[in-house]
C-alpha cells in the first residue's frame, strides 16, 4: 500500500476541484490518501469585491513575504511515497498561502519526499513554478513532476473573464464572447488520466526521482506567452518594492502605490502585452534557440507535452 499526502490551497475552489479530478483514481486503487487544505490567518475572500484588496497582495506575493498558516493536521515527521502540493497563481506566483505553509515547520514533510505540483493559473504560471521548484529544493524535496492547468478560452479572452470572477464572483460566459471561468472539461479528464498513470507507475515501484508523467500531456508550454510574462515579472517586481517602500513611509502611500500599479498592469495588457507579442514574432528566428532553452527549463522536470 502506498501512502499520499495531498496538500492544497484552494481561494475560489478551482484548485479543489483539480485536486479532486487528479485523486479519483487514486482513491481507487490501493493507497493511504490524505487530505490537507492549507488554511492560511489572513482573510482572503472570495470573491474580493474591492480592487484595492485585490491588488494590495500583488508586493507580498512577488517578493516571497508569506503570511502565517494554521497548523497542519498532518504530521510532518510522517514519511508518504508521494506528495502532491496544488497551488493557484496569483500576480505570476504562487499563492500566499502557499508560500506560507513553504515557510511553515509542516513543510518538513517534503524533505526527501517524491513531490508532483500541480499550478492552476489563467495562462501565464512559468515564473510561479519556478518560484515553486526553488522552495522545493531549500526544502530539501524530490520534484518528479509538474503539471499546468490553464483557464478555458484564449488567454486574451481570459484577461476579462477571469478579474471578472474574481471581483465579483461572476464566473459564467460573458456577453456570448468571454469563456466561462475555470479549467475546461476536457482539461478536467486531462488530469483525471494523469492521476491513472500515476497510480500505474506507483505500482511499478522504484520510480523514486523518476518522472512518472514524461512523454503524458502535463506541461504545454506557450511561447508566445513566454517573453510577455517575463516582462510582467520585472515590472511586478519593480512596482512591488516601491509600493513596499512607499507603505514604511505612510500606510496612505502605499494605498496610491496599489492604485498606481492597478492603472499601469490595465496600460501593460492593452499596450504592452500586444507589442511584445509582436516583437516575439518578429525577433523569432533569432531568438528561437535561447526560447526552447529557456522553455525546456520551465516544462522540468515532467518536460514538454508532446506535439500531436
Amino acid at each position: 500500500m502506498h501512502r499520499i499526502l495531498i496538500i492544497y490551497y484552494s481561494q475560489t475552489g478551482e484548485v479543489a476541484q483539480v485536486v479532486d479530478r487528479f485523486a479519483t483514481e487514486l482513491k481507487s486503487s490501493d493507497t493511504e490518501l490524505m487530505f490537507e487544505e492549507i488554511r492560511p490567518r489572513a482573510d482572503y475572500p472570495y470573491p474580493w469585491r474591492s480592487v484595492r484588496r485585490f491588488f494590495d497582495v500583488m508586493p507580498e506575493c512577488v517578493l516571497g513575504r508569506p503570511p502565517e498558516i494554521y497548523p497542519c493536521a498532518f504530521d510532518s515527521e510522517a514519511r508518504f511515497d508521494l506528495v502532491v502540493l496544488a497551488y493557484p497563481v496569483w500576480f505570476l506566483s504562487p499563492a500566499l498561502p502557499v508560500q506560507g505553509f513553504l515557510a511553515s515547520p509542516h513543510a518538513a514533510v517534503l524533505e526527501n519526499a517524491q513531490v508532483i505540483t500541480i499550478s492552476v493559473s489563467r495562462a501565464m504560471w512559468q515564473r510561479a513554478s519556478q518560484a515553486i521548484k526553488r522552495l522545493l529544493a531549500a526544502g530539501g524535496a524530490v520534484h518528479s513532476d509538474n503539471i499546468v492547468v490553464t483557464h478555458e478560452g484564449s488567454s486574451l479572452l481570459t484577461l476579462v473573464s477571469t478579474p471578472r470572477a474574481l471581483l465579483f464572483g461572476r464566473r459564467d460566459r460573458f456577453l456570448g464572447v468571454f469563456p466561462q471561468v475555470g479549467a475546461s472539461k476536457n482539461d478536467l479528464e486531462r488530469v483525471g488520466r494523469l492521476g491513472s498513470v500515476v497510480v500505474r507507475q506507483l505500482k511499478i515501484g522504484n520510480l523514486r526521482g523518476i518522472s512518472l508523467l514524461r512523454g503524458e500531456p502535463a506541461v504545454r508550454v506557450n511561447r508566445w506567452l513566454v517573453v510577455p510574462e517575463l516582462l510582467a515579472w520585472f515590472c511586478f517586481y519593480a512596482w512591488a518594492v516601491l509600493i513596499r517602500r512607499c507603505g514604511k513611509l505612510h500606510p496612505g502611500l502605499r494605498t496610491l502605490g496599489v492604485y498606481g500599479f492597478a492603472l499601469f498592469l490595465v496600460a501593460l495588457i492593452f499596450l504592452g502585452l500586444p507589442l511584445t507579442v509582436l516583437g516575439t514574432w518578429l525577433a523569432y528566428p533569432a531568438i528561437s534557440g535561447q526560447l526552447n532553452r529557456y522553455v525546456s527549463r520551465v516544462a522540468a522536470p515532467t518536460g514538454e507535452e508532446p506535439m500531436a
